[in-house]
């Protein structure tokens, strides 16, 4: 597995988040930063910026042979769980997560 960490910032229509964790499965673990208020071009429809913190859970690919491979697989892989448009992905930390350590990171918190 690859552990991924980093902040991403995506426009959404929807309702504002009402808590802090924007979203929390067994792969992506996303904690709400910052929301900015903009308002569309079209039909003055409001929208939000909402900025988050994630970590990501990915598979290993056999195409990747360094971590700086998985860089441009990061924004696919969120986009995925986010159906808003993704206009920035900052990652700050890559690592391998090997069975041993999977374990005890589950156990922790995130953020």
């Amino acid at each position: 597995m690859i552990y991924v960490k980093g902040i991403v910032s995506f426009l959404s229509n929807s309702k504002l988040p009402k808590s802090k964790i924007y979203m929390k499965n067994k792969f992506v673990s996303m904690k709400v930063i910052e929301i900015n208020q903009r308002i569309s071009s079209t039909d003055e429809e409001q929208s939000v910026v909402i900025t988050c913190s994630f970590t990501v859970s990915m598979d290993e690919d056999y195409i990747c042979k360094s971590l700086e491979d998985y860089t441009g697989k990061v924004k696919p892989f969120l986009q995925k769980y986010i159906k808003s448009l993704i206009y920035r992905v900052e990652i700050q930390n890559l690592n391998y997560l090997r069975n041993s350590e999977m374990k005890s990171t589950s156990r922790m918190s995130s953020y």
